[in-house]
Protein backbone atom coordinates (compact mmCIF):
# COMPACT_ATOMS: atom_id res chain seq x y z
CA UNK A 1 0.00 0.00 0.00
CA UNK A 2 2.84 2.58 0.95
CA UNK A 3 3.90 1.89 -2.66
CA UNK A 4 0.84 3.45 -3.93
CA UNK A 5 1.61 6.34 -2.12
CA UNK A 6 4.50 7.39 -4.53
CA UNK A 7 2.24 9.41 -7.66
CA UNK A 8 0.86 11.38 -4.42
CA UNK A 9 4.09 12.63 -3.57
CA UNK A 10 5.63 13.34 -6.76
CA UNK A 11 1.99 15.26 -7.51
CA UNK A 12 2.31 17.13 -4.79
CA UNK A 13 6.32 18.44 -4.78
CA UNK A 14 6.39 21.60 -6.68
CA UNK A 15 10.61 20.90 -7.95
CA UNK A 16 12.34 20.26 -10.88
CA UNK A 17 12.78 16.21 -12.52
CA UNK A 18 16.56 16.11 -11.66
CA UNK A 19 15.86 17.50 -8.04
CA UNK A 20 13.61 15.63 -7.27
CA UNK A 21 15.53 12.45 -9.07
CA UNK A 22 18.39 13.83 -6.72
CA UNK A 23 16.93 14.31 -3.37
CA UNK A 24 14.68 11.47 -3.53
CA UNK A 25 17.41 9.17 -4.12
CA UNK A 26 20.07 10.53 -1.58
CA UNK A 27 16.97 10.13 1.08
CA UNK A 28 16.40 6.82 0.09
CA UNK A 29 20.03 5.82 -0.13
CA UNK A 30 20.22 6.83 3.39
CA UNK A 31 17.27 5.02 4.97
CA UNK A 32 18.67 2.09 2.92
CA UNK A 33 21.79 2.05 4.68
CA UNK A 34 20.41 2.87 8.23
CA UNK A 35 18.01 -0.21 7.86
CA UNK A 36 21.07 -2.12 6.45
CA UNK A 37 22.70 -1.68 9.69
CA UNK A 38 20.06 -2.09 11.80
CA UNK A 39 19.30 -5.53 10.03
CA UNK A 40 22.76 -6.93 10.32
CA UNK A 41 26.39 -6.44 9.63
CA UNK A 42 27.12 -7.93 6.71
CA UNK A 43 29.57 -6.87 4.39
CA UNK A 44 28.70 -5.68 0.69
CA UNK A 45 30.22 -7.72 -1.99
CA UNK A 46 31.22 -5.60 -4.38
CA UNK A 47 31.24 -8.14 -7.80
CA UNK A 48 29.99 -7.60 -10.98
CA UNK A 49 27.44 -9.03 -10.32
CA UNK A 50 26.20 -7.02 -7.37
CA UNK A 51 27.40 -3.92 -9.74
CA UNK A 52 24.82 -5.15 -12.65
CA UNK A 53 22.19 -5.49 -10.32
CA UNK A 54 22.99 -1.52 -8.60
CA UNK A 55 22.53 -0.49 -12.30
CA UNK A 56 19.55 -1.87 -12.91
CA UNK A 57 18.13 -0.78 -9.82
CA UNK A 58 19.22 2.68 -10.30
CA UNK A 59 17.60 2.52 -13.75
CA UNK A 60 14.25 1.24 -12.54
CA UNK A 61 14.27 4.21 -9.89
CA UNK A 62 14.99 7.09 -12.60
CA UNK A 63 12.75 5.72 -14.69
CA UNK A 64 9.69 5.58 -12.48
CA UNK A 65 10.15 8.91 -11.04
CA UNK A 66 10.52 10.74 -15.07
CA UNK A 67 7.52 8.83 -15.92
CA UNK A 68 5.26 10.26 -12.92
CA UNK A 69 6.57 13.14 -13.84
CA UNK A 70 5.51 12.93 -17.34
CA UNK A 71 2.10 10.77 -17.70
CA UNK A 72 -0.23 9.70 -15.25
CA UNK A 73 0.04 7.61 -12.66
CA UNK A 74 -2.95 5.08 -13.43
CA UNK A 75 -0.36 4.41 -16.97
CA UNK A 76 2.77 4.00 -14.81
CA UNK A 77 1.54 1.39 -12.67
CA UNK A 78 -0.48 -0.29 -15.11
CA UNK A 79 2.50 -0.88 -17.29
CA UNK A 80 4.35 -1.62 -14.21
CA UNK A 81 1.69 -4.32 -13.46
CA UNK A 82 3.18 -6.66 -16.45
CA UNK A 83 6.42 -7.49 -14.78
CA UNK A 84 5.60 -10.98 -14.06
CA UNK A 85 4.87 -11.19 -18.04
CA UNK A 86 8.32 -8.99 -18.79
CA UNK A 87 10.03 -10.49 -16.26
CA UNK A 88 9.29 -14.22 -17.96
CA UNK A 89 10.37 -12.95 -21.36
CA UNK A 90 13.11 -11.49 -20.15
CA UNK A 91 14.36 -14.50 -18.72
CA UNK A 92 13.18 -16.72 -22.00
CA UNK A 93 15.76 -14.34 -23.97
CA UNK A 94 18.33 -14.82 -21.70
CA UNK A 95 18.50 -18.01 -20.01
CA UNK A 96 15.85 -19.62 -22.41
CA UNK A 97 13.47 -20.65 -19.56
CA UNK A 98 10.41 -22.12 -21.02
CA UNK A 99 6.85 -20.47 -20.56
CA UNK A 100 3.95 -21.99 -20.06
CA UNK A 101 0.99 -21.61 -21.58
CA UNK A 102 -0.65 -19.53 -19.33
CA UNK A 103 2.04 -17.49 -18.85
CA UNK A 104 1.84 -16.73 -23.03
CA UNK A 105 -2.30 -16.64 -22.86
CA UNK A 106 -1.84 -13.86 -19.68
CA UNK A 107 0.95 -12.27 -21.02
CA UNK A 108 -0.84 -11.54 -24.69
CA UNK A 109 -3.82 -10.52 -22.65
CA UNK A 110 -1.89 -8.17 -20.59
CA UNK A 111 -0.81 -6.50 -23.88
CA UNK A 112 -4.28 -5.91 -25.34
CA UNK A 113 -4.33 -4.02 -21.69
CA UNK A 114 -1.20 -1.69 -22.70
CA UNK A 115 -2.61 -1.45 -25.79
CA UNK A 116 -5.39 0.82 -24.49
CA UNK A 117 -3.17 2.59 -22.11
CA UNK A 118 -1.36 3.66 -24.80
CA UNK A 119 -4.08 4.93 -27.10
CA UNK A 120 -4.42 7.54 -24.42
CA UNK A 121 -1.13 9.13 -25.43
CA UNK A 122 -1.95 12.18 -26.88
CA UNK A 123 0.87 14.32 -25.80
CA UNK A 124 4.22 14.11 -26.02
CA UNK A 125 5.10 14.19 -22.96
CA UNK A 126 2.88 11.25 -22.56
CA UNK A 127 4.71 8.88 -24.84
CA UNK A 128 7.45 9.41 -22.67
CA UNK A 129 6.36 8.97 -19.66
CA UNK A 130 4.74 5.47 -20.95
CA UNK A 131 8.08 4.47 -22.43
CA UNK A 132 9.61 5.25 -19.47
CA UNK A 133 7.14 3.29 -17.34
CA UNK A 134 7.97 0.38 -19.76
CA UNK A 135 12.03 1.28 -19.13
CA UNK A 136 11.45 0.77 -15.58
CA UNK A 137 9.58 -2.27 -15.74
CA UNK A 138 11.93 -3.53 -18.03
CA UNK A 139 14.52 -2.38 -15.85
CA UNK A 140 13.07 -3.69 -12.28
CA UNK A 141 12.46 -7.66 -14.17
CA UNK A 142 16.34 -7.67 -14.98
CA UNK A 143 16.97 -6.81 -11.52
CA UNK A 144 15.18 -9.59 -10.20
CA UNK A 145 16.50 -12.34 -12.76
CA UNK A 146 20.21 -11.52 -11.27
CA UNK A 147 19.14 -11.57 -7.95
CA UNK A 148 16.96 -14.59 -8.05
CA UNK A 149 20.30 -16.45 -9.68
CA UNK A 150 22.66 -15.01 -7.46
CA UNK A 151 20.26 -15.74 -4.00
CA UNK A 152 23.99 -13.99 -2.18
CA UNK A 153 22.73 -10.76 -3.26
CA UNK A 154 21.66 -8.61 -0.04
CA UNK A 155 18.78 -6.16 -1.85
CA UNK A 156 18.81 -3.91 1.26
CA UNK A 157 22.55 -3.35 0.29
CA UNK A 158 22.22 -3.52 -3.87
CA UNK A 159 18.99 -1.03 -3.58
CA UNK A 160 21.03 1.06 -1.43
CA UNK A 161 23.68 1.19 -3.78
CA UNK A 162 21.02 2.04 -6.76
CA UNK A 163 19.35 5.02 -4.94
CA UNK A 164 23.65 6.08 -4.89
CA UNK A 165 24.18 5.76 -8.36
CA UNK A 166 20.83 7.30 -9.45
CA UNK A 167 22.12 10.78 -7.35
CA UNK A 168 25.36 10.67 -8.33
CA UNK A 169 23.76 10.55 -12.11
CA UNK A 170 21.02 13.39 -11.55
CA UNK A 171 23.49 15.93 -9.47
CA UNK A 172 25.24 17.48 -12.47
CA UNK A 173 21.55 18.65 -13.62
CA UNK A 174 20.42 19.54 -10.34
CA UNK A 175 19.64 23.11 -9.82
CA UNK A 176 22.25 23.06 -7.29
CA UNK A 177 20.28 24.54 -4.41
CA UNK A 178 18.53 22.62 -1.44
CA UNK A 179 14.77 22.63 -1.85
CA UNK A 180 12.77 24.44 0.69
CA UNK A 181 11.46 22.87 4.10
CA UNK A 182 8.01 22.31 2.98
CA UNK A 183 9.41 20.27 -0.11
CA UNK A 184 12.42 18.30 1.18
CA UNK A 185 9.85 17.23 4.17
CA UNK A 186 7.63 15.58 1.37
CA UNK A 187 10.66 14.42 -0.38
CA UNK A 188 11.90 12.64 2.42
CA UNK A 189 8.48 11.17 3.08
CA UNK A 190 8.37 9.91 -0.37
CA UNK A 191 12.02 8.60 0.22
CA UNK A 192 11.19 6.84 3.87
CA UNK A 193 7.07 5.49 3.39
CA UNK A 194 7.70 4.29 -0.35
CA UNK A 195 11.63 3.42 -0.90
CA UNK A 196 13.42 1.68 2.08
CA UNK A 197 10.26 1.17 4.76
CA UNK A 198 7.88 -0.66 1.90
CA UNK A 199 10.52 -2.60 1.31
CA UNK A 200 11.57 -3.68 4.14
CA UNK A 201 7.52 -3.98 4.87
CA UNK A 202 7.57 -6.40 1.38
CA UNK A 203 10.94 -8.43 2.66
CA UNK A 204 9.25 -9.12 5.93
CA UNK A 205 5.49 -9.83 4.75
CA UNK A 206 6.61 -12.41 1.89
CA UNK A 207 8.61 -14.76 4.49
CA UNK A 208 4.24 -15.18 5.42
CA UNK A 209 3.04 -15.60 2.34
CA UNK A 210 3.19 -17.33 -0.84
CA UNK A 211 4.34 -15.89 -4.31
CA UNK A 212 1.50 -15.82 -6.06
CA UNK A 213 -0.58 -13.74 -2.65
CA UNK A 214 2.24 -10.89 -2.95
CA UNK A 215 1.74 -10.60 -6.56
CA UNK A 216 -1.76 -10.05 -5.93
CA UNK A 217 -1.32 -7.76 -3.16
CA UNK A 218 0.98 -5.69 -5.09
CA UNK A 219 -1.66 -5.49 -7.43
CA UNK A 220 -3.51 -2.59 -4.91
CA UNK A 221 -1.06 -0.41 -6.03
CA UNK A 222 -3.11 -0.36 -9.80
CA UNK A 223 -5.99 0.80 -7.67
CA UNK A 224 -4.91 2.69 -4.91
CA UNK A 225 -1.92 4.92 -6.98
CA UNK A 226 -4.38 6.37 -9.32
CA UNK A 227 -7.50 6.86 -6.30
CA UNK A 228 -5.17 8.82 -4.41
CA UNK A 229 -3.92 11.45 -6.80
CA UNK A 230 -7.51 11.48 -8.29
CA UNK A 231 -8.81 12.35 -5.27
CA UNK A 232 -6.02 14.92 -4.32
CA UNK A 233 -5.54 16.72 -7.85
CA UNK A 234 -8.35 15.22 -9.56
CA UNK A 235 -6.22 13.45 -12.25
CA UNK A 236 -8.58 11.74 -14.42
CA UNK A 237 -6.97 8.72 -16.23
CA UNK A 238 -9.44 8.30 -18.82
CA UNK A 239 -11.85 5.72 -19.75
CA UNK A 240 -8.95 4.20 -22.10
CA UNK A 241 -6.78 3.51 -19.23
CA UNK A 242 -9.33 2.39 -16.66
CA UNK A 243 -10.41 -0.33 -19.32
CA UNK A 244 -6.34 -1.05 -19.95
CA UNK A 245 -5.97 -1.42 -16.56
CA UNK A 246 -9.19 -4.08 -15.68
CA UNK A 247 -7.85 -5.76 -18.59
CA UNK A 248 -4.06 -6.33 -16.79
CA UNK A 249 -4.99 -6.82 -13.48
CA UNK A 250 -7.72 -10.10 -15.09
CA UNK A 251 -4.74 -11.08 -16.72
CA UNK A 252 -2.40 -11.15 -13.73
CA UNK A 253 -5.34 -12.44 -11.34
CA UNK A 254 -6.28 -15.15 -14.09
CA UNK A 255 -1.99 -16.32 -14.19
CA UNK A 256 -1.83 -16.20 -10.65
CA UNK A 257 -5.06 -18.05 -9.54
CA UNK A 258 -3.84 -21.51 -9.65
CA UNK A 259 -1.20 -20.82 -7.21
CA UNK A 260 -3.18 -18.79 -5.44
CA UNK A 261 -5.56 -21.44 -4.85
CA UNK A 262 -3.10 -24.27 -3.93
CA UNK A 263 -1.45 -22.03 -1.26
CA UNK A 264 -4.64 -21.98 0.20
CA UNK A 265 -5.23 -25.13 -0.02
Amino acid sequence: MLWSLAGLFVRAIDLGLWDLILWRSLFACLCLVAIAIARSAEAVRFDWRFCLAACFSATAMFCYVAALTMTTVANVLIIYATLPFVTAALAFAVGREAASRRLLMASTVSMIGIVFVAGTALAASDIKGNLLAFAMTLSFGALLIVTRRNRALNLIHVNAAGAALCAIAAFPFSSGQLPGGGALGLIFMLAFLTTALAFLLFLAGGRHVASSESALIALLDVVLGPLWVWLAFAEDPGKSAIAGGLIVVAAVVWYFWPSLRRSRS
